[in-house]
Formats: structure tokens, C-alpha cells, sequence
């Protein structure tokens, strides 16, 4: 039974998730007419409407957009129906420029790795220092050692993180935002683990946590936000650095960066309160 349809996913999503925490198991199913609420018990009609109508009266209160996170549930249905045969065109058209350009270059700096060896990693390592003497002009030291990976896991796992991510935040917020989001984190993470490790480290994963730690506390800061983390990630990737710092994946991994991880974490949650209250105020200043 179909209460509500949106022409938009977002706030689909939104009510929907708001239902489930309040006791009304639903599912949102695309139709011809948009996005529509449809409930899985016929008893609960009538509370359900009621909640419609306060949603619609009152759509940006807090409570609607942070339901998400108090139900950490997934939709069993693709919201958008896709041909089977179209699964890799339809994921490639999910990431934007900044998307597609960081994973480009991290698979030819790693194919350049592969036939070049040695060379190659020490023309994109960290420098022997962070001062400008140590730099001798190289300021792409700073940068390059996280398009630098070690092995086909080390790689994927990375990337495969940051276009699920990197795209959410590029396709709701900006191709920019997520541009410099990604450089002040490699800036900062890239240090960090200079100071704890030395030369010789590399990989993509201090950002991959530094946008879990963005879009994690973002809609915290600005309930109005268009994106929800699912609860599952926050906890799969919080378990994953405890474990890093353990040593149990270095004797399976090799070296794992956990000072990267955790500062590229650090950097993204901060980011995320600080330009989420600049917006939740921005806008409520306007109305």
C-alpha cells in the first residue's frame, strides 16, 4: 500500500527511515510518478498518513533526517532499477570528475609502479623532511605519496572506498568540495605519518578514512544534509582502525599506516563540523 511518492529520492529515503524508527515497516519503490512510501502493513495506515502530513508540513525538522542513523537500515530493493547488462556504465556515471581523475591516476602511478619499480616510488615518496630545504622545490612530495599503493589488494580496497565515497559527497554537495576536502586531508595525513613512520609510506586510506570521518559527522552539524553514512560503515571502518593498532593486520598486511588512518579520520570530522555549521547557519540565516 502506497501512502506517499516523492519526486525526489532524498527525502524519500528520509521518511522512510523516520517511519521504521517510529514502528511502520515500509519500503521505498520507484514508479512511474517518483519515489513512493509503501507500507507493509495495511494497520498501519493511518498513523503512517498522519506522519505524512507532519513530514510534509514540517519537512526539515532534525528528527526526519537523523532517523537514518537511529535505524542503520538498508533498502533490500535498488531504489533505481538498472539493466543487468548497464551495471559498469551505470557506475561509472555515478562518479564525477574528481572521482574518476584520483582513481585514474592512482591505477597509472601503480601500473608505472609495476614496470618502473624502485624509481618511481622514490621520485613520488614523501621527502627526508617537511621543511623547504628538505623539499628542494619537490612540493609534489606532499601530495603524491597517497597515489602510491603496494600490492593489488592495497589498491582496490582503496579505491573501491573512495568512489563509493568520494562520489556521494561529489554528487550531492560538489565536484570542488570534494576536491579540497581530498588535498587538505593528503596535506595533513601525509605528515602524520611522516612524523610516526619516516619515508617509504603510501596509499590512498588516509583519505578513504578522512571522508568516512566527513560524512559520518556532516549531517550532525547540519541535519539538513543530503547524505546519510549507514551505520554499518562507520562501525566496519572504527573496527578496522582498533584492529590497525592491534598489529594483527600487520603480520597479515605488512606495515599498516594507523597514524594515517586515524589522522585522515580526525581531519574529515573536523572538517565536516566546522562546514556544517557554516552552512546549517548560513541557511538559517536566509529563511
Amino acid at each position: 500500500m502506497n501512502i506517499l511518492t516523492f519526486s525526489e529520492k532524498r527525502p524519500a529515503l528520509a521518511f522512510s527511515d523516520y517511519l521504521r524508527s517510529v514502528g511502520i515497516p515500509n519500503r521505498v519503490e520507484k514508479t512511474g510518478e517518483g519515489f513512493a512510501i509503501h507500507l507493509e502493513q495495511a494497520a498501519d495506515r493511518d498513523r503512517a498518513i498522519a506522519e505524512a502530513q507532519g513530514f510534509v508540513t514540517h519537512p526539515d525538522d532534525p528528527k526526519y533526517w537523523q532517523a537514518s542513523w537511529q535505524t542503520g537500515a538498508v533498502q533490500k530493493e535498488a531504489v533505481y532499477a538498472e539493466k543487468r547488462e548497464n551495471w559498469l556504465a551505470a557506475w561509472w556515471q555515478r562518479g564525477g570528475w574528481v572521482t574518476r581523475g584520483v582513481t585514474l591516476l592512482c591505477v597509472l602511478v601503480f601500473i608505472a609502479e609495476l614496470m618502473g619499480g624502485d624509481p618511481v616510488i622514490d621520485a613520488l615518496g614523501y621527502a627526508n623532511g617537511i621543511s623547504v630545504m628538505a623539499l628542494h622545490g619537490e612540493w609534489w612530495r606532499l601530495v603524491t605519496p597517497a597515489f602510491l599503493h603496494f600490492g593489488i589488494m592495497h589498491i582496490v580496497f582503496n579505491l573501491l572506498w573512495w568512489w563509493e565515497l568520494g562520489s556521494l559527497i561529489e554528487k550531492e554537495q560538489s565536484s570542488l568540495r570534494l576536491l579540497a576536502l581530498t588535498a587538505v586531508i593528503i596535506l595533513i595525513s601525509n605528515g602524520a605519518q611522516y612524523l610516526s613512520y619516516g619515508t617509504g609510506f603510501g596509499g590512498l586510506s588516509g583519505v578513504v578514512y578522512g571522508l568516512v570521518g566527513y560524512l559520518w559527522l556532516y549531517p550532525f552539524a547540519d541535519p539538513n544534509a543530503p547524505f546519510r553514512l549507514r551505520t554499518g560503515i562507520v562501525v566496519f571502518m572504527l573496527a578496522w582502525l582498533a584492529l590497525g593498532y592491534t598489529g594483527i593486520f600487520d603480520a597479515i598486511f605488512g606495515k599498516i599506516s594507523n597514524d594515517g588512518h586515524l589522522s585522515g579520520l580526525l581531519v574529515g570530522a573536523g572538517l565536516a563540523v566546522l562546514l556544517g555549521l557554516i552552512n546549517y547557519k548560513k541557511v538559517h540565516a536566509e529563511e
